[in-house]
C-alpha cells in the first residue's frame, strides 16, 4: 500500500470480509465510527497509533518492504529536485 485511500480500502474489505458494521469495527478497535469512516474514506491525516489498533482488531499486519528510489532515468523530476 502507498496512500491512505489503499490503507482505508484494505480496512473496508477487511471489516466487510469479517461481516463486521463500522459501529462494530470502532468499538473493538477503541475509536470513534465517524473516525472509522474518514479511515475507510483514505483520509490523510489519522493517528497512527489508532490505524494500528485498527489492524490489529482485524487481524492484519503491517510488513514495510524497502523499495529502490526512482531514477533519473524513470523519473523526470528528479534533476529538477536534485538541483541541477
Amino acid at each position: 500500500m502507498r496512500t491512505s485511500q489503499e490503507v482505508g480500502l484494505a480496512v473496508r474489505e477487511a471489516r466487510l470480509g469479517l461481516g463486521w458494521t463500522q459501529a462494530q469495527l470502532a468499538e473493538r478497535s477503541g475509536v470513534g465510527r465517524d473516525w472509522l469512516v474518514r479511515l475507510e474514506q483514505g483520509h490523510p491525516r489519522l493517528e497512527l497509533a489508532k490505524v494500528l489498533d485498527t489492524f490489529t482488531a482485524l487481524g492484519l499486519t503491517v510488513t514495510i518492504e524497502a523499495t529502490p528510489p526512482p531514477n533519473a532515468e524513470s523519473d523526470p523530476f528528479a534533476s529538477v529536485l536534485e538541483g541541477q
